[in-house]
């Protein structure tokens, strides 16, 4: 009997599998739903198992695909495949390794399945040490969105340019939920949250609108409007790779299914217009969607300043 910890064995096992060829560079690892079947453990365990292989060098967390094996010419230097080390303990654990760690597990598999008890093994520690540092999982959520708002730079816009300015500013809300469209589960349109990160594009827009001369009513209407179409789209966005995970078809393959479907139904179905852009096989490109309601939110922004007569 080893006195090796089970998360560490069980890590050694999928690091032979690497080692071996079995699993490809780029390809996914087991996830720590498929660990927790296959292996019969607890969910923390899971955890442990890939948080130790990705301290290792040997896997990746990539937003949409999950926990794949890093590519060989990216692993450190000195790293082996031959085995898993027991990783080193921190002598003092920070907020922003425990933010980093729950952004990965959200990433990998959805806001859903970041808990306390998970995130407190994917840093080495006791769920209990976690509360001293977060004092509850909302806070958690709201630190680990604002966190990826840290990226975002303010373009050198004028303030003159203002549908330049809203429209580059919907692109880098637009950009970051991209990346991580679980974040805006987190954020609210009624009640923000307070996110210094997130701050600096929220004053952009409403000193843009101000600029403009729209009154506080106007501004605040058109700022909660555009962010709520960036916002919506990114839930959308966000069902759409959850339902992909779930049937292996993207929404083109769904639609052109269901085309299938109709076509094999009587012509005349009393429903012409679902018919017609059935028929011409609609392009379901979030992208595309986004960038037309964004543009025909400016076109209306564009139309109320003109019948306010405060257009130059």
């Amino acid at each position: 009997m080893t006195d090796r910890a089970l998360y560490l064995r069980i890590a050694d096992e999928i690091a032979d599998e690497i080692r071996s060829g079995r699993l490809t560079d780029g390809q996914p690892v087991p996830s720590t739903r498929q660990i927790v079947r296959d292996w019969g453990v607890a969910m923390a365990t899971a955890t442990k198992v890939i948080n130790a292989l990705r301290t290792a060098g040997l896997v990746e967390t990539k937003p949409g695909s999950g926990t794949v094996v890093r590519p060989r010419e990216q692993c450190p230097a000195g790293t082996s495949r031959s085995g898993v080390a027991e990783p080193a303990r921190h002598a003092v654990l920070t907020r922003h390794e425990i933010c980093d760690a729950a952004v990965q597990i959200a990433d990998a598999e959805g806001l859903g399945f970041v808990t306390m008890r998970r995130v407190a093994a994917a840093v080495g520690v006791s769920t209990m040490a976690l509360y001293r540092h977060i004092p509850n999982r909302n806070d958690l959520t709201v630190q680990m969105a604002d966190s990826v708002f840290a990226s975002i730079r303010i373009p050198p816009i004028p303030v003159t340019d203002w549908r330049q300015r809203l429209d580059s500013g919907a692109h880098l809300l637009w950009t970051v939920f991209n990346r991580h469209p679980w974040a805006a589960e987190v954020l609210s349109v009624s009640r923000p949250q307070q996110m210094p990160n997130l701050l600096p594009i929220v004053e952009w827009s409403l000193s843009t609108l101000r600029a403009m001369g729209f009154d506080a009513h106007d501004m605040m209407c058109t700022h909660i409007n555009l962010f709520g179409h960036v916002r919506a789209m990114a839930l959308v966005l966000l069902a759409e790779s959850q339902a992909q995970a779930d049937t292996g078809m993207s929404a083109d393959d769904w639609m052109r299914h269901r085309a299938g479907s109709r076509q094999r139904q009587p012509t005349s179905t009393g429903h012409p217009g679902i018919d017609y852009v059935t028929r011409e096989q609609f392009d379901f490109n979030l992208d595309t969607v986004f960038e037309y309601g964004l543009q025909r939110i400016l076109d209306g922004i564009d139309a109320h300043h003109r019948t306010l007569g405060l257009a130059t």
